[in-house]
């Protein structure tokens, strides 16, 4: 199919398969991950808990249904009957096999779930993100591109093939519908699943899908004006709002960004795939507009990467007490600011500021600004450098 390439995570898959009994891959409804392990990595017992058949049976009795299948097997969307993680625990214990099962998931294995203490030891992770621009192309991974924030490799990507990717985002389907008020209709009704369905999974009792979507609806206006939404910028009840972005986070639809230890601010959140951002924010041009595609879009391209090479970030922006703006990403203390046209075209002094002001804080002899150029511009002597959106693609 034509929406369908090489995800760069396979060989850490594989690899995690080759001593784990059991691999979890997670990430956003319909990212992909069923598509990598069945059709990439060839598992072809896939076993789906979307089949209420399926998910009855693995209800009723756990243990009976894994006796019956095949291994290696998937199991796929496996938080839907829980009741598995026990019975997964025994049949591992009772043979240790690396690779015997694959559970993927779009919410996040979690305590509730008992997976914590049903599979601790026996089970090894990974986030499967929107697609890269690499993997878009069809071009190979370069681990080397993330090794460190700043590396020496040439830039494989144009800034006017990044900006065509914006507002696409990485989900394999809409990525490459043609059409982009089809595209524009695939994004709705994700969303309308997510609040009606996913969100309320997790969530649980008291759930209200109006206030869901009035969270969003904030949220894009917020992305609309080139802004990261904190907690601070809804009119919700703290704890209140908390269960419900938590909720948001479980299903990879937020990704929440804590603020360094060195710096003062309130979590930030991020949408998990910039195609989503853009469908919350209802609108094509922009400078805010363009800033928050920018930030999306490089932001998952660095984590995406990073977790592709087996060492994902934790990531954490920086803002002082005495500062407007904040660095979007702090990485091995690099401090680095996203922004939406060449230096040619804004006024750098602006962005300039807080990037200094982090570099002295955290004893970092380099700071970067982000920004939609085709090479890298760095001092000799260290400093601000100019780099690409693309420069980690």
């Amino acid at each position: 199919m034509p929406h369908e390439r090489i995800r760069h995570v396979l060989p850490l898959l594989k690899k995690l398969g080759s001593f784990s009994p059991s691999v979890g891959v997670l990430g956003l409804r319909q990212v992909g991950k069923t598509t990598l392990i069945t059709q990439q990595l060839g598992i072809k017992n896939c076993y789906s808990l979307d089949d209420s058949e399926i998910k009855n049976e693995a209800q009723t009795s756990a243990k009976t249904f894994l006796s019956r299948i095949a291994l290696p097997a998937v199991l796929d969307e496996v938080q839907k009957a829980p009741e598995l993680f026990d019975a997964i625990k025994l049949r591992i214990d009772r043979k240790r096999i690396p690779g015997q099962y694959y559970l993927t998931g779009s919410t996040e294995f979690s305590s509730k779930l008992g997976i914590r203490e049903s599979l601790t030891g026996r089970i090894a992770t990974l986030q499967l993100y929107p697609l890269t621009l690499a993997e878009a192309y069809g071009e190979s991974f370069q681990p080397k591109r993330v090794l460190t924030p700043i590396h020496s490799l040439e830039t494989r990507f144009t800034a006017e093939q990044a900006a065509e990717s914006l507002a696409k985002g990485g989900l394999p389907v809409p990525l490459f519908m043609r059409d982009a008020s089809v595209r524009s209709l695939y994004f709705d009704q994700w969303l309308e699943t997510a609040i009606l369905r996913d969100i309320a999974r997790v969530f649980g009792r008291s759930y209200d899908p109006d206030i869901a979507r009035s969270i969003l609806d904030r949220i894009g206006l917020l992305l609309k004006e080139g802004r990261v939404p904190s907690l601070g910028d809804f009119k919700i009840e703290s704890r209140k709002l908390r269960k419900y972005l938590s909720a948001m986070e479980s299903i990879f639809l937020l990704k929440r960004l804590p603020c360094h230890q060195e710096g003062t601010g309130l979590d930030r959140w991020m949408v998990g795939d910039s195609g989503l951002a853009a469908s919350l924010m209802r609108a094509e041009h922009g400078e805010g507009v363009t800033l928050s595609l920018a930030r999306h879009f490089v932001l998952n391209e660095i984590f995406a990467n990073c977790q592709y090479r087996g060492q994902p970030i934790h990531p954490h922006y920086y803002k002082s007490a005495q500062s407007k703006e904040a660095v979007d990403l702090v990485w091995d203390q690099v401090p680095i600011k996203i922004v939406h046209a060449p230096p040619s075209k804004i006024p750098l002094g602006w962005f300039e500021k807080p990037v200094l002001g982090a570099m002295k804080k955290l004893g970092s002899k380099f700071g970067l600004i982000v920004a939609p150029v085709d090479r890298p511009t760095f001092p000799k002597t260290g400093g601000i450098a100019i780099v690409p959106w693309t420069f980690w693609s």
